[in-house]
């Protein structure tokens, strides 16, 4: 089966304070593959680069060298709107911070990524209905952020990665601001999510045992991307 998501000799370089010359080097030759419907984990010590990584993923951030491709499409070298339309059709995103807009509503929260998509508000506010209900949310619609629990605000932040039906799920430690019970409600429902809709997806967490239940690992060390599993 062909790869959903493929990264071929992926690098990452930053400048260095008041050295031009030798750049801070994050990874190089970085090569993965994820096949549709993959549920993968990526782990590894804080400051590894699996954020960074993921970022370049979500076309959030370019590689230095290397080039990333989307269902066999090169999208490393898009213009940055192209870049923008992908991943509002693609790509899901999930945070360790909800990043919600606090005057906005649960359910304008999440019809956010339709409305921006110019689908009409009452179409998006309906879509978006569907997904808080499918997180359990169905009596929290009206309710701003500053009204909802760490977990509940989490669970908007699922629910607005998923109105726009992508095929990609990228999480970056998604249950990392919450306590251990409401980090396992949400993981658990990252899980069914995954299944239910046929999702491809990358989380990135600091979780052992969340990172085991993924069918497959990948450790980021020294600039590398190892298998675990």
């Amino acid at each position: 089966m062909d790869p959903l998501l493929r990264a071929v000799q992926l690098a990452k370089r930053f400048p260095s304070a008041g050295d031009a010359s030798a750049p801070l080097t994050i990874f190089e030759n970085l090569n993965l593959a994820i096949a549709p419907g993959e549920l993968v984990a990526i782990i590894g010590e804080s400051g590894a680069g699996k954020s960074t990584l993921l970022q370049i993923l979500g076309t959030l951030d370019s590689p230095s060298d290397g080039a990333l491709y989307l269902k066999g499409n090169l999208i490393s070298a898009l213009r940055d709107d192209e870049r923008a339309e992908l991943r509002n059709r693609e790509i899901g995103f999930v945070w360790q911070f909800h990043r919600l807009l606090p005057e906005f509503t649960a359910l304008e929260n999440a019809s956010l990524p339709l409305r921006l998509r110019g689908v009409d508000p009452s179409e998006a506010e309906e879509a978006a209905a569907e997904r808080l209900k499918e997180v359990g949310l169905a009596g929290r619609l009206r309710h701003r952020p500053g009204e909802l629990s760490g977990g509940e605000q989490q669970r908007v932040a699922l629910a607005r990665a998923l109105v726009g039906r992508p095929s990609l799920l990228l999480a970056d430690e998604p249950t990392g601001n919450l306590d251990q019970k409401t980090g396992e409600t949400v993981f658990h429902l990252i899980e069914e999510l995954h299944a239910r809709h046929g999702l491809t997806s990358a989380i990135v967490t600091h979780n052992p045992a969340f990172a085991a239940r993924c069918p497959r690992v990948w450790e980021m060390v020294n600039g590398e991307l190892r298998s675990r599993t």
